[in-house]
């Protein structure tokens, strides 16, 4: 395995890495673009391979503890009438939930103490500027000014990636898919024990649980063009395009008012082509693909990236095969993920295509995220 690896970016995918890497006996080191090293957004679902994953890495206790777990998805009409059930199963044991819902600074955090606790070095406010491969190590030009010779450098810089866009070029980057996601903060109601995503007329939307008190509102929006909207804007708006609904949605629509408590985002999407790493730089994470929220997936592949990595560089006799091991074992796993949860959107936008089968492709996903990564 490398003895000095550079992992740019402080995200979900960076900081397993790091976790999993020192577990393995490898110690590296994380710069991160954020000086404040906090995490943006609201909630996030983690599906199933997101449990296993941080099991493995020692995180899963006091993610469960912060976040809440379920075991099943439903799908509803617009009235909130549940049409469908998919049970998930239980990857981690009859001990842990299948999947579970979180806010993204409470999942930070957990993360963040383990990279701490770790004694792992953390450079703030920097990224990298030129990467410059050579006899087998990169040389790294940081956007300070400082310079520094590693064995690897991990791109874990999500999907705005400036790793990617220094390896591979600036034409794979995310493509917005006609469709945004809007996500709302509100008290969870006791009955809400579960995923549940809504079927209206036009539009889909849902919500998922993230702890004992709150849960989040999402609604995907089909929007052939994306339009940036003032934060004062955002209430009201969304109240406004959740009229289609009843149910706890519809309940819940008068709870919508503060616009710190909405995320309004375009949805895009990326799988870059195999391999993704070019000498000794490699990408992982969002910033390798980037899967749209229909399958609640893109943290969990991001998260197994991470754990392989560390696993192909510690079993294989070299950096160059060890990148060939985790080449081979992510990226049919993470093609299909991108691909299921693009067409979900795509069927969404033209309900009424021949073939379109959403509970199909969602279990055909479940299917294979049960399977060992």
């Amino acid at each position: 395995m490398a003895e000095k690896i550079l992992i740019v970016g402080g995200g979900i995918a960076g900081m397993a890495l790091a976790i999993a890497l020192n577990r393995a006996g490898t110690r590296s080191e994380i710069v991160e673009i954020n000086p404040n090293w906090t995490a943006p957004g609201l909630g996030i679902a983690l599906s199933g391979p997101s449990l296993p994953a941080f099991n493995q890495i020692g995180v899963l206790d006091p993610i469960v503890e912060r976040g809440f777990g379920f075991s099943f998805i439903e799908l509803a009409d617009a009235d909130g009438n549940v049409t469908a059930t998919v049970d998930l199963p239980r990857l981690v044991g009859p001990d842990y939930p299948s999947a579970l819902g979180i806010m993204r600074q409470e999942l930070h955090l957990v993360l963040r103490q383990a990279v701490t606790d770790a004694g792992l070095i953390a450079r703030l406010g920097i990224t990298v500027d030129v990467l410059d491969q050579s006899d087998g190590g990169v040389d790294v030009t940081f956007s300070d000014g400082q310079k520094e010779r590693y064995e690897l450098v991990v791109g874990a810089d999500g999907a705005n990636s400036k790793v990617r866009d220094l390896i591979f070029g600036e034409e794979w980057r995310p493509q917005y898919t006609g469709q945004a996601v809007w996500r709302a903060t509100i008290k969870r109601p006791a009955e809400v024990q579960s995923r549940t995503s809504y079927h209206g007329p036009r539009h889909k939307a849902g919500y998922t649980p993230v702890s004992e008190s709150d849960m989040f509102i999402y609604f995907v929006e089909n929007l052939p063009e994306f339009v940036r909207l003032p934060d004062e804007q955002l209430p009201v708006v969304l109240n406004d395009l959740l009229a289609d609904f009843g149910g706890f949605i519809g309940a819940a629509r008068d709870e919508i008012s503060d616009p710190d408590k909405i995320a309004y985002r375009p949805i895009t999407s990326l799988i870059l082509p195999s391999p993704w790493y070019q000498g000794r730089v490699v990408l992982v994470g969002d910033a390798a693909h980037v899967a749209t929220p229909h399958l609640a997936s893109g943290a969990g592949i991001s998260i197994e990236d991470s754990i392989v990595l560390a696993e192909a560089l510690q079993s294989e006799n070299s950096v160059e095969n060890g990148l060939a091991a985790f080449m081979k074992r992510r990226f049919e796993r993470c093609r299909v993920v991108v691909e299921n949860s693009f067409q979900l959107g795509e069927w969404e936008k033209t309900p009424d295509a021949p073939g379109a089968d959403p509970v199909g492709v969602e279990r055909e996903t479940v299917q294979l995220m049960a399977q060992p990564f």
